[in-house]
């Protein structure tokens, strides 16, 4: 069933902030159906809890959610299975029999009860009807000791605390996209060590043209369960923070690897892109390889992170841009740990708008390292 066991564990995770006039959403707002938590992180982890407190606040956040027994019930007759995105027939049978504009789809990356503890998550927000699209996505990621303070004053041991303020984060920017139209997510500047180690960026991609990118699984060779699917959201929350980039939805991307048996064992092959491509109109094609991406438990050790970028343009069947980038989270760390990451996702994100910058601000590169471009070429 839908309902995904919802655990009545009220009063465990940390009170909402007050929600001011300003915060809430007015006028009308969307309706909004609340898919069940994917599961990213390997291991077993309080999902049921995790969407409750999500409709909570985004309930809280003056946002509208479409009520349990009608998603049930959608979800019962058109026998949907996959919850992790969301497929053209189901979105258009979603808004026509409940009424409901958008989905969101949560995905917990990471549930670490160890003291101190680690959560990570990410939320996306799907258009219903016809032609469903990225509206939205974001993602937190926190550790109980990022922000000690004097004395350990600021250090958070319940990872139900840290869990409500994560999904809190997440509610707070779905209803700041709302409420301000739609406006994307803007990431800061990336420290110059979160920048990739070896680029290739062609003069064919042009930094003013609208593309939409259509996302294929990255191929994973690390020892972390589901990090291929990670690396996509983090690339996937990048891109939707530049104005000229739209994001396919990978509910319909998957629909049509399934529809046209395409089996990926070592990345895509260019009559693969175009097949993908032509299917979900898309005009870039993001594909990887993710080779390490680790969280510590406890105090000790660093999150490592390594994985590398190939994006491939429709009509030219070239590599317009690759990227390899590798980091630890206490690389440049001398004093009192500052600057110290503590978990994978929060270094990831940075690494991944790093890649955004390289690959849509600075000019084109053509003399710039080309390896990981030719490993790609020679799979044509």
């Amino acid at each position: 069933m839908l309902a995904c066991g919802l655990w009545g564990l009220s009063g465990c995770a940390a009170a909402p902030d007050a929600v001011t006039a300003e915060d809430r959403v007015r006028g009308g707002t969307p309706l909004i159906a609340v898919f069940p938590v994917e599961n990213l992180s390997g291991r077993p982890a309080p999902l049921g809890e995790v969407r409750r407190l999500l409709i909570e606040r985004t309930r809280a956040y003056g946002l509208r959610v479409l009520d349990e027994a009608a998603l049930e019930r959608a979800v019962a007759r058109h026998r949907v299975r996959y919850t992790a995105g969301v497929e053209r027939a189901f979105a258009k049978a979603l808004e026509q029999e409940t009424g409901a504009e958008a989905i969101l789809i949560p995905s917990l990356e990471l549930y670490d009860e160890a003291n101190p503890p680690r959560v990570a998550l990410f939320a996306r927000l799907a258009s219903t009807g016809e032609a469903p699209t990225v509206r939205w996505l974001d993602g937190a990621g926190a550790a109980g000791h990022d922000s000690p303070g004097i004395l350990g004053v600021g250090l958070i041991e319940d990872p139900r605390a840290l869990l409500g303020r994560a999904v809190d984060s997440l509610a707070r920017s779905l209803a700041r996209h709302v409420s301000e139209g739609g406006e994307r997510l803007a990431g800061r500047p990336a420290a110059r060590k979160f920048q990739p180690k070896i680029v290739f960026r062609s003069d064919a991609l042009d930094p003013v043209r609208a593309y939409s990118v259509a996302v294929i699984p990255f191929f994973n060779k690390s020892a972390r369960k589901h990090a291929g699917e990670i690396i996509a959201l983090h690339m996937m929350r990048t891109l939707m923070g530049f104005p000229g980039l739209g994001v396919v939805e990978p509910g319909l991307v998957r629909e049509e690897l399934l529809r046209f048996r395409i089996i990926m064992s070592e990345g895509v092959s260019l009559p693969e892109t175009e097949t993908i491509l032509g299917a979900v109109n898309g005009d870039l094609v993001l594909n990887g390889e993710v080779l390490e991406y680790t969280d510590p438990r406890g105090l000790y050790g660093a999150p490592a992170v390594d994985f590398g970028v190939l994006f491939i343009e429709r009509s030219t069947r070239r590599v317009v841009y690759s990227s390899y980038s590798h980091n630890a989270g206490d690389d440049r760390v001398f004093f009192f740990d500052w600057g110290r990451v503590n978990t994978a996702h929060a270094m990831a994100s940075r690494m991944a708008w790093a890649i955004g910058e390289r690959m849509l601000l600075a000019p084109a590169a053509t003399g710039a390292p080309q390896t990981p471009a030719g490993q790609a070429d020679r799979r044509r």
